[in-house]
């Protein structure tokens, strides 16, 4: 049954992944099925060069490999942070309204200016925490928020994330697959994906998010094969803490702790299963209770009456048009009075939306909003680059209009066509294996993020936290499809962990 399961949830996502990125490619308004032969190209070279040159790291000594990719995380992080600070530009949109209120959480913890804008978008809060700790770090080198200084300080946190995540993937790697090859392909495939640079100056909930499902898959990999049953429950309420903060954060990042409830299931006795799966829920709970609880110290929650806007909004702007923001949706939720009222309109107004739609209707609708979402090369990010700090070199690139940019628009989007690619054949391989393990948890996983932005606002940037973990799919489709694994026979402890 386990087997069944698994190879039916394989072939769906197969089947889904492999539609996005057919009409992903048809819709893209600069030539997709030329990106698209590029990005096989990129795949050819890419197989050739894992087949032939990467096996030569796995007889390297495992303290010697260490030491090697130490020090090239390193150079990348340092090339990332100088990069990030010529990309450096003015924070705008909520980015500079979370920025703009940080001063008074400094100050006496309370946002007395911005106190309305966090009853409003109650979701930024978690990252607006997540910058208090970090400023107050910094304050003792005299740095603030509010200055040129304090820019550059957040572009150093956002790095040092982004770097993190890059380590997190490789560490993956190692636990996945086992060999140094697949490290080394897992970080060099980090390295030429080149929105982890275009993302570095915008310290946005979108990166600040990203190590926390791969620390959630991370603890999995441990919790599969763990014995001792007080490291168990400790590794469950590690990955619930995990996915909790990242919850608080990018509330989307909670798809992951699904994900492992599903895979519990799918892998464990159905006792055993409950039982983790009472503690994950548990533990999730009274943090996020706890949470909700501390934020009425310092929140006046009575006026949310007047100025809140409900759930429901964003998932009205996700259910019409392209998707995206409709200023007449949010405008006329704003003129009625109360909370109620504002969600019962936008719940009929949902359901008229879709109610309006036959069902062919409907799935070129989703089809068009997941094009937006998984078939964006950079991710939004040149929304985010519009309003440079100091200009320099670097906006020959990133500025519409520079000579530049449309060469790193198709670089971006061959990139995350070769990488698509991967993650599809990869996931077409596992039909035949049909063996759960962290591959398909991350399947699974990146499948929900899937089904939950096909409801939501439609942005590409809303599947940017969930990068490093297709570069992790990828990474294990082109080892195995290069033969890296076939050097010696595998143990089976080693074989489980590949799903």
């Amino acid at each position: 049954m386990q087997k069944q399961l698994t190879r039916a949830f394989s072939l769906g996502f197969a089947l889904v992944w492999g539609w996005v990125l057919l009409n992903s490619v048809l819709r893209w308004p600069h030539n997709g099925p030329a990106a698209l032969l590029a990005g096989l190209a990129l795949g050819f070279v890419a197989f050739f060069a894992a087949r032939f040159l990467l096996p030569l790291l796995d007889q390297i000594p495992m303290p010697r490999f260490r030491r090697g990719m130490a020090a090239a995380l390193a150079v990348y992080t340092l090339i990332l942070g100088w990069l990030g600070f010529r990309l450096a530009e003015l924070p705008i949109m909520d980015m500079a309204t979370v920025l703009q209120s940080l001063p008074d959480f400094l100050d006496d913890g309370v946002p007395q200016v911005w106190g309305a804008y966090y009853i409003i978008c109650n979701n930024n809060l978690g990252l607006a925490l997540v910058l208090v700790l970090w400023y107050r770090l910094v304050g003792i080198f005299g740095i603030t928020p509010d200055t040129e200084a304090g820019i550059y300080a957040g572009i150093v946190l956002n790095v040092l994330v982004i770097a993190f995540s890059v380590a997190l993937v490789c560490l993956l790697a190692r636990r996945i697959l086992g060999r140094n090859s697949a490290v080394a392909l897992a970080f060099l495939l980090c390295v030429g994906f080149l929105p982890f640079v275009l993302w570095s100056p915008c310290f946005y909930s979108d990166t600040l998010c990203l190590p926390f499902a791969l620390l959630v898959v991370l603890g999995w990999t441990r919790y599969r094969q763990e014995h001792h049953p007080g490291v168990r429950l400790a590794l469950l309420a590690a990955m619930a803490t995990a996915a909790f903060v990242g919850y608080a954060v990018k509330g989307s990042v909670v798809v992951v702790l699904v994900a492992v409830l599903i895979q519990l299931f799918l892998e464990k006795k159905v006792r055993q299963a409950l039982v983790a799966a009472v503690l994950l829920l548990a533990v999730f709970g009274v943090l996020l209770a706890g949470y909700r609880a501390w934020q009425r110290t310092f929140l006046d929650f009575s006026v949310q009456d007047a100025v809140g806007l409900p759930v429901e909004l964003w998932f009205a702007y996700g259910s019409g048009g392209d998707g995206n923001y409709n200023d007449q949706v949010c405008q006329s939720a704003k003129s009625l009075a109360t909370m109620d009222q504002r969600r019962q309109m936008l719940r009929q107004y949902i359901a008229a939306q879709y109610g309006s739609r036959s069902p062919a209707g409907q799935l070129d609708f989703m089809t068009r909003k997941a094009a937006i979402t998984w078939g964006n090369g950079l991710y939004d990010a040149q929304e985010f680059l519009a309003t440079p700090l100091k200009v320099n070199w670097t906006h020959r690139f990133i500025l519409q209009g520079q000579p530049g940019y449309m060469p790193m628009v198709y670089y971006c989007q061959t990139y995350l066509y070769f990488v698509m690619l991967l993650v599809w054949l990869g996931t077409v391989g596992a039909i035949r294996r049909a063996a759960p393990g962290p591959l398909t948890l991350v399947r699974v996983s990146v499948f929900g993020l899937m089904l939950f932005l096909c409801l939501w606002e439609t942005k590409a940037r809303y599947a940017f936290q969930f990068t490093p973990l297709l570069l992790l799919l990828a990474t294990a489709a082109l080892w195995q499809m290069a033969g890296l694994g076939a050097s010696r026979p595998r143990t089976e402890q080693e074989a489980a962990l590949v799903g």
